[in-house]
């Protein structure tokens, strides 16, 4: 059930990151809120999660766009992920 989420969640991003600069997913997914959180442990976001995913296969927010205009390549970063994911279990 877990790849099955991550894969979901994978594909999905491969799409926002396809669509056009100023398109709302787009620009929901690159927002940073301003300001500072209480003290304390931070929220896991959405966004942590994948950032922390991307960080254990190597590729930085940036690379993932590039890499999100093909899809092709996309498809097999995403694979590569959730084998990835299964060995590290």
């Amino acid at each position: 059930m877990e790849t099955i989420i991550i894969r979901r969640r994978w594909r999905w991003i491969g799409h926002v990151l396809r669509k056009e600069q100023d398109a709302i997913p787009r620009v929901a997914v690159q927002w940073r809120p301003e300001g500072h959180r209480k003290r304390g442990r931070p929220k896991t976001t959405w966004r942590r999660t994948v950032e922390a995913e991307a960080a254990a296969m190597g590729q930085s927010w940036g690379t993932l766009r590039m890499l999100a205009q093909d899809r092709e390549q996309w498809k097999e970063f995403v694979a590569a992920l959730i084998a990835y994911g299964k060995k590290g279990s």
